[in-house]
């Protein structure tokens, strides 16, 4: 089996598509599955086009809820956006699936229905493993109290597991937390940080020096490569 493993594509469909393409993903082929590690959408303005792959696909992805998937459930469960929506691209990517609504007369249970948004966020799971390989969103959940690993995170609570979205892999490569004898692959931070925090003296977070390919350590692989400003989408085949 080959994992085409990509992560946070916000909305960029096309430049998805291009990196699929670029590392051999065959629709067709009963031996190529594709893991996302978290945020589909809330950035580009093809959330439709995400959509329409996935659930068409379906047999073919495992899905890892991110951040921006918490985002989205949570607003629509409120059936109204706020300025945290507007400002995190929640509110647009509605707009962009339902364009001839008025923003007034959303009814936003009714729209994820409709769209099959609904449907690919409830295919999310917090976590995939594999003997070799942990994939997640931001990170595993870890002791929340100090910056230490938790043998147990594997039964964390829901709330638990919504904060681990939210961590930054930067800190865990800096504190050195990961998990014994296996891989943690992650999104959620564009890898030029890390790149940056590995050798500040080549590489810079933006910029010409900016380094936005995969991060590939023995304990971790990152992979935002924060497309709205890099306009590429990073695949891994593992």
């Amino acid at each position: 089996m080959k994992y085409f493993v990509s992560s946070d594509i916000h909305g960029y469909f096309d430049e998805w598509q291009k990196a699929l393409k670029e590392k051999g993903f065959e629709e067709n082929n009963p031996e190529h599955k594709i893991i996302v590690c978290g945020d589909l959408f809330d950035r580009g303005r093809q959330p439709k086009q995400i959509i329409d792959f996935v659930l068409s696909h379906k047999d073919k992805f495992i899905l890892i809820r991110g951040n921006h998937e918490d985002l989205m459930q949570d607003m629509i469960d409120r059936d109204k956006n706020t300025y945290g929506d507007l400002c995190n691209g929640t509110a647009q990517t509605i707009v962009d699936l339902c364009p001839e609504w008025q923003v007034s007369e959303f009814d936003l249970k009714k729209i994820a229905k409709k769209t099959g948004l609904q449907e690919v966020l409830d295919m999310c799971v917090d976590y995939y493993e594999t003997s070799k390989y942990i994939f997640v969103h931001g990170w595993i959940p870890i002791n929340e109290y100090c910056y230490l690993y938790d043998e147990s995170w594997r039964n964390a609570s829901k709330q638990r597991w919504q904060k681990a979205r939210w961590i930054s892999p930067v800190e865990m490569y800096r504190y050195g937390i990961y998990e014994p004898n296996k891989t943690i692959v992650c999104g959620h931070w564009h890898c030029s940080a890390l790149w940056h925090e590995q050798n500040p003296d080549k590489y810079d977070e933006f910029g010409k020096r900016a380094n936005f390919n995969p991060f590939i350590t023995k304990n971790m692989i990152a992979l935002d490569a924060c497309t709205a400003y890099s306009h590429k989408v990073n695949v891994v085949v593992l």
